[in-house]
């Protein structure tokens, strides 16, 4: 997993001179029924770049996270992806999901 995070960072360091850096911080509670389940919270740093693409990694409760993502506004369209990951030191696996949106919007 750490090499495609070095992938990410390589592909995208020389645009870092356009990129606008900041800091999110991301609480998580999850609910299931009635009852929720362990919090989670990340501090994350990450750069935003010009053409509408991200990258930030940081530290959670008990590992590490990442996220790379794209958001494009074309007339009524707007498409976003990100391939984010997880990994704590409580479990051996390192979790990871690709989302993709697709949105159309009536009207004005």
């Amino acid at each position: 997993m750490n090499k495609i995070i070095f992938v990410v960072l390589f592909l995208g360091s020389p645009l870092l001179s356009k990129a606008n850096p900041y800091v999110e911080v991301k609480n998580s509670i999850p609910f299931i029924g009635k009852y929720s389940q362990s919090t989670s919270t990340n501090v994350r740093l990450g750069y935003e770049f010009n053409n509408n693409m991200y990258i930030e990694g940081g530290l959670m409760n008990h590992g590490k996270s990442y996220e790379a993502g794209y958001k494009f506004i074309k007339g009524k369209w707007t498409f976003k992806g990100k391939l984010e990951g997880a990994g704590s030191h409580q479990s051996e696996k390192f979790r990871s999901k690709l989302e993709t949106e697709i949105r159309y919007t009536f009207g004005d």
